[in-house]
């Protein structure tokens, strides 16, 4: 899933991550080490660094960049390249899907998909 995002891209990342972790209420182990593999991905780490060190500086910049949750909307609409929409949106749906998707997680990624004209395929659905 490797995509180079832009600065102001994986701030808006980091925005929308500090959204969906505060509307789960918590994060699990094993979201946390989703979140680290999607961080690894998307986030420009040094070799040997910490990918744990990277995402907290992101997370902290895009907080301090974007104050409340219409600023945060306001950025989400700002990306244009389907490819960081495609590589956001995948990010963000790994992590919440790592557990149960609440029905707010579900409401944010609802709205990113429209909003970005993202379309859902259930590729991995059982046959029935």
């Amino acid at each position: 899933m490797t995509e180079t995002l832009t600065d102001t891209e994986r701030l808006t990342f980091g925005a929308l991550l500090r959204t969906l972790i505060r509307l789960d209420g918590y994060t699990t182990p094993e979201e946390q080490a989703v979140v680290h593999n999607v961080a690894r991905d998307l986030l420009p780490v040094e070799p040997g660094a910490d990918v744990g060190d990277a995402l907290a500086a992101l997370l902290e910049r895009s907080a301090e960049r974007y104050r409340d949750d219409e600023s945060v909307r306001a950025a989400a609409e700002a990306v244009t390249r389907p490819e960081a929409r495609d590589a956001i949106y995948g990010a963000l749906y790994e992590i919440s899907s790592s557990g149960t998707i609440t029905s707010v997680e579900s409401q944010l990624l609802d709205w990113l998909a429209e909003r970005w004209n993202i379309r859902i395929s259930e590729v991995d659905a059982p046959a029935g």
